[in-house]
């Protein structure tokens, strides 16, 4: 009888092609979602910057973008500006995410402080947020660390009308402080620091200062 052809047998290996297809597959899929939200988050940063064509509300950079605050100035403090907000402080450490507020000139003393709750960037799956480079990366919808002049001011976000009294300190990545009617107790924006009373925020823009505050 003729003899059967025997099999090699590899001590030490076990690969199954399938599952090594499938796994690639599946890497390749979440590089392509985390490419996608990139790129929406990077989208939106744009049109909230002002930089976007035809954007949303086909808002201008020259016509929402201002050097003075654009509320009626009914919080204003009325030595204003000897008086006026020196420091804007968010903890990012903390589940409340607090602000607090530093004054400077003859009437600080009387002024509202904080701490008041607010809640920052979400962050994307992928980036740590904690990493100072990586915060201030553009589309990782993180709050950038650090210390930042006051940019300007504007009504309202371009990508959302109900962000108002919005207070610039990253313009060019559309990143503000901003009262918002939606503030949980996790870190939900994308990238701005969202404030959870509308007085705080007009308080804000009525008493910062561009290339001060």
């Amino acid at each position: 009888m003729p003899k059967k052809p025997q099999r090699r047998k590899h001590k030490g290996r076990a690969t199954s092609r399938s599952s090594k297809k499938a796994s690639t597959k599946k890497s390749t899929l979440a590089r392509a979602i985390k490419k996608s939200a990139l790129a929406r988050a990077k989208a939106l940063e744009t049109l909230d910057s002002g930089k976007a064509r035809g954007g949303r509300r086909g808002v201008s950079r020259k016509a929402s973008f201002s050097s003075r605050p654009l509320a009626a100035h009914s919080l204003r403090n009325s030595d204003f500006p000897n008086t006026y907000i020196k420091e804007i402080s968010v903890s990012l450490d903390d589940k409340d995410h607090w602000l607090t507020i530093n004054w400077t000139g003859p009437n600080s003393a009387s002024q509202e402080a904080g701490p008041f709750r607010t809640s920052p960037g979400a962050g994307m799956k992928g980036f740590n947020c904690d990493d100072v480079v990586t915060s201030r990366r553009s589309g990782t919808k993180c709050t950038p660390k650090g210390t930042f002049a006051v940019e300007g001011f504007q009504r309202s976000l371009n990508s959302d009308s109900r962000a108002t009294f919005v207070t610039w300190f990253m313009q060019r990545r559309g990143i503000a402080l901003h009262y918002f009617p939606v503030v949980p107790t996790y870190a939900a924006s994308h990238g701005c620091v969202r404030i959870e009373s509308k007085h705080v925020a007009q308080l804000i823009q009525d008493n910062s200062q561009v290339d001060k505050t």
